[in-house]
């Protein structure tokens, strides 16, 4: 347990902010190839410092958004996934805090005391991996099929991965150098098709197309079963393209050894540390951001009006067409 010395500061919510908080507002320190990626992403000094400044206006200015973190590290995090197009960037702060409001049972009390979120750090549902690539990715792992069908239901399941993404968030390599995720399905089984529709599949993947702040660099799908093939053709095919050409299926953890540092791995998996201490780190992590992400909760956004991040945009009809879009995938 982090102690309440060791726990980070709630920062201003205040849209317009006498003074703003620019700590982050540095060159990150990372790998050797963090200059190469900060040069993908075109960002520098004068680039990361005026469009911070300018997104901070902007914000002061909205109609709509009530409360919302000005902090460097907050902006940076959406400014650095759509590499400094301050035109993606404010709409995905827009989606982002739409998103807040309209899907409260995965966004309110990130709070890694609550029992369901607890029990499912303890069993290793999701685990962000100790270690990072050269490059300086965050590597998550996924075994999903650890949720109990009778017990857990999609929204812990996106829960989860959002109080992941939140203790998280705030990592300056990682917002640069993007996210790895591997899905382990070995577990996955029929019961747990009631978890999931087509509907559900769609909505979850368009908060990550639109909403989600993250550079995401590939998706691996291991251990798929066939009765599960549906359910990765429907979440794939949900993806923008530019995320579809980044996931790949493998048959096993081996197979994923050819393409993937094995050591980052955890143990049980082939790689070098024990899961147990996976899962302490990320729960450290998570007592550490604690008060910030229960802070979150307070961030406000008018979603009354016709403009493209209101309810009824957020809302419409998403079972259109769903079939159609689907991407056939095969094993190689």
């Amino acid at each position: 347990m982090v102690s309440e010395l060791e726990a980070l500061s709630v920062p201003c919510l205040e849209k317009a902010p006498k003074t703003y908080d620019d700590a982050g507002l540095e060159d990150p320190v990372g790998p050797a190839s963090i200059k190469q990626t900060l040069e993908s992403i075109r960002e520098d000094a004068l680039v990361r410092q005026q469009n911070v400044a300018q997104l901070r206006d902007w914000i002061a200015k909205h109609p709509h958004i009530h409360r919302c973190r000005t902090d460097a590290l907050f902006l940076l995090r959406f400014l650095r996934s759509k590499k400094f197009s301050f035109l993606v960037a404010s709409q995905t702060i827009e989606r982002y805090l739409a998103a807040r409001v309209l899907h409260p049972s995965w966004f309110q009390q990130l709070d890694v005391r609550d029992p369901e979120l607890s029990h499912l750090l303890d069993i290793g549902f999701v685990i962000p991996l100790k270690e990072r690539t050269a490059d300086g990715c965050l590597v998550v792992l996924c075994d999903w099929g650890l949720l109990d069908p009778k017990v857990h239901t999609l929204d812990h399941s996106n829960r989860m991965h959002i109080l992941l993404g939140e203790a998280y968030g705030e990592d300056p390599v990682a917002q640069c150098s993007g996210v790895i995720a591997i899905f382990n399905l070995e577990h996955v089984s029929l019961a747990h098709h009631g978890l999931i529709s087509l509907s559900s599949l769609r909505l979850v993947t368009r908060y990550l197309n639109n909403a989600f702040p993250v550079r995401c660099q590939r998706i691996y799908a291991v251990n798929v079963p066939s009765a599960a093939m549906w359910i990765v053709n429907g979440f794939v095919g949900f993806l923008h393209e530019k995320i579809q050409s980044r996931f790949k299926m493998v048959r096993n953890f081996d197979e994923l050894k050819e393409q993937f540092d094995a050591n980052l791995l955890p143990l049980e998996y082939g790689g070098k540390l024990p899961k147990s201490e996976h899962i302490q780190a990320f729960r450290e992590q998570c007592e550490r951001y604690r008060n910030r992400m229960l802070a979150l909760d307070e961030m406000s956004i008018d979603l009354d009006h016709s403009e493209s991040y209101s309810r009824n945009a957020m809302l419409d009809d998403i079972e259109g067409g769903a079939v159609g879009s689907f991407r056939k995938l095969e094993l190689d």
